[in-house]
């Protein structure tokens, strides 16, 4: 069996509650120690006793096996689960990470139509008051042309008519 040390260098550990009526043992600092359970040792799953400050800057090295040593099978099937767990992990993170670079190119591509939409807008308004210009244009050149048609008749009948003037 591996010591409080291979646990400590090698992985961590989670504290459970026990609902067995057994004494907790005392760690070298005078503390019931609480059960734990090693997950990324070579025993993974296997719970053991621990001091209280464990993973803190109090130096305990106690350490006492709660579980008896379960089969090699068992071990081998939770480590293949915690690693599908690690990979399913990594896969989610890189998910989100894909999500995220999506949202973002959404809100890119939003901020895009808006601008194209505001551009077309101001296009819009532009061909419209030209339009307007250009009626305007128009009708003044009709007003215009009936002028000169006008005159250029009057001149017509002017120069091409006598005119008689009583006296």
């Amino acid at each position: 069996m591996r010591g409080h040390d291979a646990i400590s260098r090698e992985g961590s550990s989670s504290i459970s509650s026990s609902s067995v009526d057994t004494p907790t043992p005392r760690c070298h600092c005078g503390v019931r120690s609480p059960i734990r359970t090693a997950w990324k040792c070579d025993y993974p799953g296997r719970r053991f006793y621990g001091c209280s400050g464990y993973g803190t800057n109090r130096k305990c090295s106690f350490f006492q096996w709660y579980d008896p040593e379960p089969p090699a099978r068992y071990s081998d099937v939770i480590r293949r689960l915690l690693e599908m767990n690690e990979g399913i992990r990594s896969e989610n993170t890189e998910l989100k990470k894909t999500r995220q670079e999506l949202l973002d190119e959404l809100r890119s591509l939003q901020q895009s139509l808006h601008e194209t939409r505001a551009d077309l807008e101001a296009a819009i308004s532009a061909s419209t008051a030209m339009e307007d210009n250009m009626l305007a244009s128009v009708a003044t050149t009709r007003r215009q042309g009936v002028l000169i048609t006008v005159l250029i008749s009057a001149i017509i009948l002017l120069v091409f008519l006598p005119i008689k003037i009583a006296c």
